[in-house]
């Protein structure tokens, strides 16, 4: 399960589509070879139409909540990035207002600092980069508490606020970051998908009309589109949907 995990979170999306379309192709083979055999004889009835109805309701529904869910954690990715971007242009108008040598430090670290929050985005290995967050984070608070004795008293408080904001912020987009999609969720939108697909074929079994076939294809060919979008919302770094780390960009320009 952990490696199906893995694999829903950072396998190319047309990996994860094109299996997924064969295998609703294929339950629905499944459902019309069922239906044949078991109910060769039988004619259609209201009760199929419900049947099919039923099930392709439930599984929109499904879709949309898992949507839903994805769309809700972009936001929240997105809210992070122009938090942190605040946060580290609060803290820097904060750091000029330091008097002297220890302010001139202080405004290098903050400076090498949004430099490192730059890379994350770009970054192979972004382990990496976090723990050269967390060095560039002690480093800012050394140059910090070697600025604030020469600071002036009214500026002193809320110079170290900023920072520790500047910080937080950091880990909040750090936390929200690494929350996804629950995998059960994926697995119960799969599984209802394949069983959904298993009711179209068991219903439109007998039909000699093969115009079905195509509407069926196009029909398989939607839900897959949807489970790829979906993934594509839930994945902070890869894919056709990113974020631009524009606030912080623009919190670094600032600072030249």
């Amino acid at each position: 399960m952990a490696t199906l995990e893995q694999a829903m979170a950072s396998a190319p999306l047309w990996a994860i589509a094109l299996p997924f379309f064969l295998a609703l192709l294929l339950f629905a083979q499944l459902g019309r070879r069922a239906r044949l055999r078991f109910d060769r004889n039988a004619t259609d009835t209201d009760s199929d139409g419900h049947l099919l109805a039923a099930s392709l309701a439930l599984l929109g529904l499904m879709i949309a909540f898992t949507f839903s869910l994805a769309l809700s954690r972009y936001d929240s990715r997105r809210t992070m990035i122009v938090e942190e971007g605040n946060a580290i242009s609060t803290a820097w108008l904060r750091a000029i207002l330091a008097p002297g040598a220890e302010g001139e430090a202080l405004r290098t670290s903050l400076k090498h600092y949004a430099d490192v929050r730059l890379r994350l985005p770009d970054a192979k290995d972004r382990h990496v980069i976090e723990a050269e967050t967390g060095k560039a984070q002690a480093e800012v608070w050394r140059r910090l508490r070697t600025a604030l004795p020469a600071t002036p008293p009214t500026l002193a408080p809320t110079l170290v606020t900023a920072t520790t904001e500047m910080f937080d912020a950091a880990a909040r987009r750090k936390a929200e970051r690494e929350s996804r999609i629950p995998a059960r969720v994926l697995d119960m939108v799969s599984l209802f998908a394949l069983l959904s697909a298993g009711i179209v074929g068991y219903v439109l079994g007998r039909k000699e009309d093969k115009r079905h076939l195509a509407m069926t294809a196009i029909l398989f060919l939607l839900l897959t589109l949807a489970l790829a979008l979906i993934l594509d919302l839930d994945r902070p770094w890869s894919g056709g949907i990113t974020l631009s780390p524009q606030p912080v960009i623009d919190a670094r320009a600032a600072m030249d």
